[in-house]
This record gives structure tokens, sequence and C-alpha cells, in this order.
């Protein structure tokens, strides 16, 4: 019976440790442009902080016409003007017409100085550009030591959250 609860108490701490370690391990940082801290997590300038600003990766939006069965779709590009290559890019868009949620997504690598090729999804069905509202975006791009840089934009707070780490 001694045995059984040292054996528990072994495993317990074991996993105790494992965790800790591991959330030691990952590195998040918070950046807005207005100086303030959020809990333990500095939350300074965005413009100086962030690896990846959110003004050298910005899209261009274009709403088709309907399409023959009269769904309405716009279609993104971005140039990359950071310094690392870009892996992934995923815009969260919200449709105010409809009060509904879009992703414009590709996971196309875009080099620096590149042009991303199209990507599309749903759009306003008013066709009026004042009818969607780019709301967040996630981008992870590739590091020179081979690591994966995920940054996470959420434009109405103006604040980006970022973290390194290996696939």
């Amino acid at each position: 019976m001694l045995k059984k609860k040292f054996l528990f108490w072994l495993m317990f701490f074991s996993l105790f440790i494992v965790l800790t370690l591991f959330a030691v391990g990952c590195i998040e940082t918070t950046s807005n442009s207005n100086g303030q801290t959020n809990g333990d997590t500095a939350v300074t300038e965005i413009e100086e902080q962030v690896p990846i600003r959110f003004e050298d990766i910005k899209p261009e939006i274009k709403i088709l016409e309907p399409d023959s069965i009269g769904t309405v779709y716009m279609e993104a590009i971005y140039t990359n003007n950071s310094h690392y290559p870009i892996t992934g890019y995923d815009l969260t868009v919200l449709l105010k017409d409809k009060n509904e949620t879009t992703y414009l997504t590709t996971f196309e690598t875009v080099m620096p100085g590149e042009t991303s090729p199209k990507f599309d999804s749903f759009g306003p069905e008013t066709q009026d550009p004042n009818d969607y509202e780019i709301i967040g975006l996630a981008v992870y791009a590739r590091k020179d030591d081979g690591k994966t840089l995920a940054i996470e934009y959420d434009i109405k707070l103006d604040e980006a959250t970022w973290y390194e780490y290996e696939e």
C-alpha cells in the first residue's frame, strides 16, 4: 500500500515538473500601440516590437461580381514586405451586412518582396466595400534558424501576440 502511494506521488510530481518546464518553454509576447501592460505580459508599441508589422503584409481585397447563382466572393492578395518567408496567412473578416465571419486563407509560401497568389472567400452580398471589416490576422513565417514564427493580430484592439515554435 505504501509503495502504491509513493508511486502515485512520484508520477504526480513528475507530471507537474514536465508541465512546468513546458509552460516555461513557451515564450509569448503581446504588443499594442498604447504602451499598457496586460497582467505579467508587457504591452508596448506595436510598430517597434512586432517582428512583422501588419502594414508590411496588409492585404488588398477586391469584391467580385456575383457568380451565376448570386453568390458574392472577395479575393485578396498581399505583398510580403517583411524579412521572413510567409508560410501561412489567415485573415478574419466580418461581413457587416450579414453579421457573419469569413476567412481569407492561403498557405502558399511567399518570399520577401513577392506578392501572394490570389485567395478568396465569401463577400458581402451588398458588394459594398464598407460592408466588410478586417478584425484579425494570423501569420506564420519561417525564421533563419528554422523555427516558425506565429503572429496573431487583433485589429480592433490594435494588439499583436507572437511566439516561436519548432515543427
